[in-house]
């Protein structure tokens, strides 16, 4: 059915067609060049089954009166029978100026001799002869020869037969020619190119770049379409080129209507037309698919009407938005209606409806060149009514500023009462928050004495206990070192009685009697183990009054140098009773510490209060069978020093974390204390720029404090 419809269209084109004989086309010195299509015979082979002598026997040839006949557009392939006598001296080439062809074979018949000679889209642009566009082909014709030439052509595209018969250097200036329109046309796309291009990236207006795209895909189409791209972009690639025309109408037609829709803002003022070109969108893009898959004519026929509507569309769409009021669509009308005048004469030209001349051949070219000259006026037009808009709106914003400043200035002097006003408010309630926050300092240091005082209370009776023991102890021997001193002072006053003259033997076993009887020896071993028992005791008294002096020495104002091993031990010999009592092992592993700049006696404090935790924590939690232990390390780096303090007692949870440093938050008995205790352990290393840690492990709970050990003020 598809077949014999081509058939039916070649007839009916065929107003100006006649059957008759075959004739001689004769080229002589002063041809130049010789449109073949009105001295050819056309066979249509519909099945494509044809051979040479079918051809050559076929009487029913259908001649054309036109030089360039339309056969259409159809899947059949076509048989063109010719006869030429070369008269002149020049070598004949002929040119098939239909780049769009699927394939031409040339047979040159010369009595019994037979020669063929094969052009193929599928084949790449390098293994032609002639450099040319379009297809071409040596004729062989030597001065005086008569020879029948035989064209054998298909396409899934529009058919012109435009063929010609011409010397070398003809159509060399005939090629040349149409390169330096086609060079003109490109130029003019290249200018329009960079000159959107550099004003889209001035003022980022989106329509310009959906132009800029438009102007792309456009010129690859125009290009491509008259074979140049094949001959210089894609030379080795005919698959490619195949597919490549039907690729860049569809990008073409897609980016232009992104354009129509952006520069004429069709969502804001039709939003049903905008929806129509969403439409045609999908169209261009089924089309395309079909065309993917194998079904090209149909495609391209699609393709040929689709842009034709489209075009009525866009001019529709303009015409509309005109009445609106909108400038730009002027130019934009003006450029459009070129186009698509252009465009019909194009197309009517591949239905015979329009001569096949030069002006015909090149009216796409010639109407997208003046379309985009048009479109480029339509979007400098735009520029300017952008321009009038941004001075209008600029001198809407000056007299708005004018009012503004007006009412600033009011403004201003109503706030500056009321910031006077504010401002004695303000200095008032700081005077307030000052003498409030002096009340809080002298407040806290309140609360921190009282909680040392606390703690030293809480301590009082295991520090007397602590003395008490010593002090008994030297009580305990001091009646009998004065006994034993007494006998040593009569045995001396023994001595002194000696008279060397009188009775001097007696008075020597008198006093030998009395050393036997309060065995001398044994009372020298006593007073020496007396006097070491009160040195002891003494020493004892000594180190804890030490302690004492240093847990409770006054701080300064200023940070000074401090040994913390010593305030550390301080406090465990503060709380030896308790620990003692506790039967609690205390192992200590202390590094070597650089001294450290801080408030010694708050510190000392701080260290108490966390030990005093650390007891609690194993008194309460640690089984009575299993003896407490307290592990107390300490090291350093080079700017920090650091002191663990691990006990044997189940890990601290989460929740205790959290609630352990909250202030009066208790954790032995109502009235053991008040809560404060780390608390304030933790301002105080705080106010050292150091931290607290508290770790639950396996082992125990860790509390590790982290000093520096050069104070750098926060402020």
């Amino acid at each position: 059915m598809k077949h014999s419809s081509a058939a039916f269209l070649f007839l009916f084109f065929g107003i100006t067609k006649c059957f008759c004989a075959d004739t001689v086309l004769t080229y002589t010195q002063f041809s130049k060049k010789i449109q073949i299509g009105n001295h050819t015979g056309f066979i249509i082979d519909s099945r494509n089954s044809y051979i040479l002598k079918q051809v050559l026997d076929d009487t029913s040839k259908i001649f054309h009166t036109q030089p360039s006949p339309n056969l259409g557009l159809s899947n059949n392939t076509y048989w063109a029978v010719f006869h030429l006598a070369n008269l002149s001296s020049d070598s004949l080439i002929l040119r098939f100026n239909q780049p769009l062809l699927h394939e031409v074979t040339l047979y040159r018949i010369n009595g019994k001799n037979i020669s063929q000679t094969t052009c193929s889209e599928t084949k790449p642009f390098t293994s032609r002869k002639y450099y040319y566009a379009s297809y071409a082909f040596d004729l062989n014709a030597n001065a005086g020869d008569t020879i029948t030439y035989v064209l054998k052509f298909n396409s899934n595209k529009p058919i012109i037969f435009d063929v010609n018969v011409a010397s070398t250097n003809v159509a060399a200036k005939e090629e040349l020619q149409q390169e330096i329109i086609t060079g003109i046309y490109i130029g003019i796309l290249f200018v329009m190119f960079f000159y959107n291009l550099f004003i889209y990236f001035t003022i980022r207006d989106p329509s310009y770049l959906a132009y800029v795209c438009y102007i792309i895909f456009m010129g690859l189409t125009h290009v491509t379409l008259p074979g140049y791209s094949f001959k210089y972009i894609w030379p080795d690639y005919p698959a490619f080129n195949d597919l490549a025309i039907i690729l860049f109408i569809t990008l073409a037609s897609i980016s232009a209507i992104e354009f129509v829709k952006v520069f004429l803002k069709t969502k804001q003022h039709t939003p049903l037309l905008n929806k129509c070109f969403s439409l045609f969108e999908i169209m261009f893009i089924a089309v395309f698919i079909l065309h993917f898959i194998g079904n090209k004519l149909f495609a391209f026929s699609i393709v040929q009407l689709g842009t034709f509507v489209l075009s009525l569309v866009i001019i529709g769409t303009a015409v509309k938005i005109i009445s609106i009021g909108y400038r730009p669509a002027v130019f934009f009308l003006i450029a459009w209606i070129v186009l698509l005048i252009s465009a019909c004469i194009y197309i009517a030209k591949d239905f015979d409806m329009a001569p096949y001349n030069f002006f015909t051949i090149h009216a796409m070219q010639i109407g997208s060149g003046l379309e985009v000259i048009f479109l480029s006026f339509a979007l400098a037009d735009r520029i300017n009514i952008l321009k009038k808009e941004k001075e209008n709106l600029q001198t809407q914003t000056l007299e708005a500023l004018r009012q503004n400043e007006l009412i600033v200035k009011n403004q201003n002097i109503l706030l500056e009462k009321q910031v006077e006003e504010r401002t004695k408010e303000l200095q008032h309630t700081n005077d307030e928050l000052f003498v409030t926050i002096a009340n809080l300092k002298q407040t806290q240091t309140q609360l921190i004495s009282s909680e040392k005082m606390a703690s030293l209370g809480h301590l009082t009776a295991g520090i007397v206990h602590e003395i008490n023991n010593p002090i008994n102890f030297v009580v305990s021997n001091v009646k009998p070192l004065k006994k034993d001193i007494e006998d040593i002072y009569e045995l001396i006053q023994k001595y002194e009685t000696i008279d060397p003259v009188h009775d001097l033997q007696n008075k020597i076993e008198e006093i030998n009697s009395f050393r036997n009887e309060i065995d001398y020896a044994y009372l020298k071993n006593e007073i020496g183990s007396l006097l070491k028992g009160i040195e002891d005791g003494a020493e004892r008294t000594a180190g804890i009054v030490q302690g004492l002096k240093t847990y409770s020495r006054p701080d300064e104002n200023d940070f000074k140098r401090a040994d913390i091993t010593e305030g550390i031990n301080s406090s465990l010999t503060l709380l030896n009773k308790k620990i003692t009592t506790a039967e609690i092992q205390v192992i200590k592993t202390f590094s070597p510490l650089p001294l450290i700049e801080c408030f010694p006696g708050k510190l000392n404090q701080a260290f108490l209060n966390i030990l005093n935790y650390v007891l609690y924590t194993i008194e309460e939690h640690v089984p009575r069978k299993k003896a407490g232990q307290i592990n107390i390390t300490t090291s350093c780096d080079n700017y920090t020093v650091y002191v663990s303090i691990l006990n044997n007692c189940p890990g601290i949870t989460d929740e205790e974390k959290d609630k352990i440093f909250e202030p009066f938050a208790k954790t032995k008995e109502t009235g053991e204390d008040i809560g404060l205790g780390m608390s304030i352990a933790l301002s105080i290393i705080h106010e050292h720029n150091g931290k607290i840690l508290l770790n639950g492990t396996d082992k125990g709970t860790e509390c590790i404090v982290s000093l520096p050990i050069n104070y750098t003020s926060k402020d």
